[in-house]
């Protein structure tokens, strides 16, 4: 339950500072946000098994040999990407910073458990 309050205000979060760019753009963080949404119990519970976790670039990857739903973890970085590449463009700064400090922030609200890479580049589990 944590977690799922933590990723959906996440979202909020995420998608609030956009919204101020347009209805059309606007229209299509919607369809983003609701698809985000829906993979979020797959997403929790891929990483509630230790399938998934956090990189240090802000996307999901596959922690050990076992791989489930390759195509949820494909859509939710794909989806990602837009979102930090909407924010960067609104910030003026680049989508890899974007994607880091939402790595730091992820790992903040991290699970124990939960696996997650360093700025080393090393995984680790919380």
């Amino acid at each position: 339950m944590k977690v799922k309050i933590c990723v959906s205000f996440l979202i909020v979060m995420i998608f609030g500072g956009i919204f101020a760019s347009g209805s059309s753009f606007a229209e299509d963080i919607n369809a983003i946000k609701a698809e985000m949404e829906k993979r979020l119990p797959a997403i929790v519970e891929l990483k509630s098994k230790g399938i998934v976790g956090e990189d240090n670039s802000g996307y999901l990857q596959f922690v050990g040999g076992k791989r489930e739903k390759e195509a949820v973890v494909q859509a939710e970085n794909q989806d990602r990407k837009k979102v930090y590449s909407a924010i960067a463009k609104k910030e003026g700064v680049s989508v890899n910073q974007v994607g880091q400090r939402r790595a730091t922030h992820i790992a903040g609200k991290a699970n124990k458990g939960e696996w997650l890479q360093g700025q080393d580049g090393k995984w680790y589990q919380k």
